[in-house]
């Protein structure tokens, strides 16, 4: 529980008594919340949160019984909306839940260890039930007043997540997620309670990031209202069109604004997901070679076969937190993979053979150069790390990590070569050898 002086505001004992009295197992009502606490297997071992700026809105995308499953056994969540209102809570509130993933807003990164992070069961498109509505409203509310939290700092993920440099955007761009974006709307924020929101993205006005998906951009960012005029109005002109904040139903097609990338993320290049060229033509993620003449108007369809393709994100239902990590899973170029982090001092391969070697030092020589024109099957990459160093009999983990040594976003690559996240790490049992890696 908070103590005093800690930033909130009257009334916080109230309702830290009220937050207490849903700790326990069953159903139990706050505030005219029915939550359930159900803490999954990552619970106990998550470090606490230095401190809570931020709450980070998610949707599912997906049904209700098995993202639920998912987010409880990964602690992927705080808090859970059903689509009948309930509300379950997956990880006690103080601890750390890796809901954000590869993260920033104005400029701090790892939104992890700085927000909440509420569930929502639903799409990214669609305006959630009723009861969700006024569940979420309620929730919020309470999570507001106990930590101080203004209305402009309740994010949705899509505002907050980023992608590194790839084949179609070889720099770090805002739009990797569309997850949520229906509470970046105008109305949707009114009917949850909150009367304010970001007028504009900090990183991306601040050169830190480039927009990589512009349609996504104009619905978190619409565009603002003229300014009144001073001198009297002007006859009254017809209302211009509403812009739906919405995505259209063409939203799995390509347009001079809408990548495949943007349409399918980290899955573009996958055989499960399908090209329909406008000729009816039909070319799988991992057959397509022509990126940049795919034609206007090609549909996007995902989930469309149980083949591995040719460069995957390590299985999301495999570890806790994978947003930094690669795997090479058929020979492939780096630069069309990673864009210009592909020759970076903070991306690191971590090749099968055992040797670990950054970006910038492969770049450096002949045979660096080489490995990068051709990534063998089996490479590790960590994009956006730095190898803090191996662990010795005279180098503990407080030396090297301090109390970020089992966060969620440090990894551990332990004599053997397999890799561990900070979550699957015990502290006391750290073979000597083992290389550590820490988030830019």
């Amino acid at each position: 529980m908070t103590k005093p002086g800690g930033g909130i505001g009257s009334g916080v004992w109230a309702l830290a008594l009220v937050g207490a009295l849903v700790c326990f197992s069953g159903v139990a009502r706050a505030g005219g919340l029915r939550i359930r606490t159900d803490f999954g297997p990552e619970n106990a071992g998550r470090p606490l949160r230095p401190e809570t700026r931020y709450i980070v809105l998610h949707t599912t995308e997906g049904r209700e019984t098995g993202s639920l499953r998912k987010l409880r056994k990964l602690g992927e969540a705080h808090y859970f909306v059903h689509r009948d209102g309930r509300v379950t809570r997956l990880l006690d509130r103080h601890r750390i839940a890796t809901h954000a993933g590869r993260s920033m807003w104005n400029g701090r990164t790892e939104l992890d260890e700085v927000s909440l992070g509420i569930e929502v069961s639903g799409y990214h498109d669609r305006v959630p039930t009723r009861a969700q509505l006024a569940a979420v409203k309620e929730l919020v509310r309470q999570l507001q007043s106990l930590y101080g939290i203004p209305d402009d700092r309740v994010l949705t993920h899509s505002m907050v997540a980023y992608g590194t440099a790839n084949r179609f955007h070889p720099y770090r761009h805002r739009g990797r997620k569309r997850c949520a974006m229906v509470f970046a709307r105008a109305d949707v924020r009114e009917r949850i309670g909150l009367t304010d929101a970001p007028r504009h993205d900090p990183d991306v006005r601040a050169g830190r990031l480039r927009v990589g998906d512009r349609e996504l951009q104009r619905t978190l960012y619409p565009d603002p209202p003229p300014r009144r005029a001073a001198r009297p109005a002007p006859p009254p002109k017809p209302a211009p069109p509403v812009r739906r904040a919405s995505v259209d139903v063409g939203a799995d097609t390509i347009t001079p604004d809408r990548t495949a990338w943007s349409i399918a993320g980290r899955a573009y290049a996958s055989a499960s997901t399908v090209y329909v060229l406008p000729d009816g033509t039909r070319v799988s993620g991992d057959r397509m070679r022509d990126w940049d003449e795919i034609p206007l108007g090609t549909r996007v369809l995902l989930d469309q076969a149980k083949r591995v393709g040719a460069l995957l994100l390590d299985d999301d239902d495999a570890r806790p937190y994978v947003d930094g990590l690669l795997l090479v899973s058929q020979p492939a170029v780096a630069a069309d993979l990673l864009g210009s982090a592909a020759e970076a001092s903070t991306t690191t391969y971590l090749f099968p053979s055992g040797s670990v070697r950054t970006g910038a030092e492969l770049s450096a020589g002949a045979e660096g150069r080489g490995l990068l024109q051709r990534l063998p099957s089996g490479t590790r990459v960590l994009v956006g790390y730095v190898n803090a160093g191996r662990v010795t009999s005279t180098r503990n983990l407080t030396r090297i990590a301090g109390d970020r040594w089992n966060y969620p976003s440090t990894y551990y690559r332990v004599p053997g070569g397999s890799i561990r996240s900070g979550t699957e790490i015990d502290g006391r049992r750290v073979p000597t050898g083992t290389l550590v890696f820490f988030r830019q």
